[in-house]
């Protein structure tokens, strides 16, 4: 995790004891992927998930009840690992031969997310539902790439090459380092959630993006969200 996601949790842990009703730190797994109709340009794309985590803390308000539940509203700052993995495949034509191109890539990448969820929440004390959704904003720290490519041709030329590095957002003359050019990821979230006892709480939640990677193609990210949370009432 970078430096500024952990002052920025810091901070936010903070303000939150002071003046939290509900101070929930959480921590799990995420699997992602991206929507993209041809991430590789003019070759055959495959597009496959990638797993990650997140960490990160949220500050439970709570607004007023209905039928016997709970609405409140639920702000958080999460660090979040988002990326995939993709498969591509193509055939060209040289000066004297086809060559058959395949490759494999996989990208990592680290977001500081703000969720602002609104939240219902019904049951008992020994045990509560909750259903959550709303907006969030991402921002694009860095992350990491991993790229295997293969060329053949018909006659003897076979050649493998590997090449990993860093992720940059914008245009970045570093060598070993890829860019997208949009690091805002502005999106919406929902899902559901379960509280046991008063001391654990479970939550899975879908994410979708709507904006992209890159801005002149489609590159949206997805994000599958499993965290256990604690609740500490002050």
């Amino acid at each position: 995790m970078s430096k500024k996601a952990l002052i920025l949790l810091f901070l936010f842990a903070s303000v939150a004891a002071v003046q939290a009703q509900t101070f929930i730190p959480r921590a799990g797994i995420t699997i992602s992927t991206l929507q993209a109709d041809d991430f590789v340009k003019e070759m055959d794309n495959e597009i496959q998930s990638q797993s990650g985590y997140v960490i990160g803390l949220a500050y439970n308000i709570s607004v007023g009840t209905f039928a016997k539940g709970i609405f409140s509203l639920q702000p958080e700052l999460s660090f979040v690992q988002k990326g995939f993995k993709v498969d591509a495949t193509g055939d060209f034509a040289g000066s004297e031969s086809y060559y058959h191109f395949t490759t494999h890539q996989e990208y990592t990448i680290n977001y500081l997310e703000i969720p602002v969820l609104a939240k219902y929440e019904f049951g008992s004390e020994k045990l509560r539902i909750a259903l959550q959704a709303g907006p969030s904003l991402g921002f694009g720290l860095d992350g990491k790439y991993k790229s295997t490519m293969h060329i053949q041709d018909e006659f003897e030329y076979d050649e493998t090459t590997n090449t990993e590095g860093d992720i940059r957002f914008y245009d970045s003359d570093e060598v070993n380092t890829t860019s997208f050019d949009h690091n805002v990821d502005f999106g919406l979230q929902a899902g559901a959630g379960v509280t046991i006892f008063d001391r654990i709480a479970l939550d899975v939640r879908y994410g979708m993006s709507m904006t992209n990677l890159n801005h002149e193609e489609k590159s949206k990210n997805r994000v599958l969200q499993l965290s256990v949370g604690v609740p500490l009432r002050f």
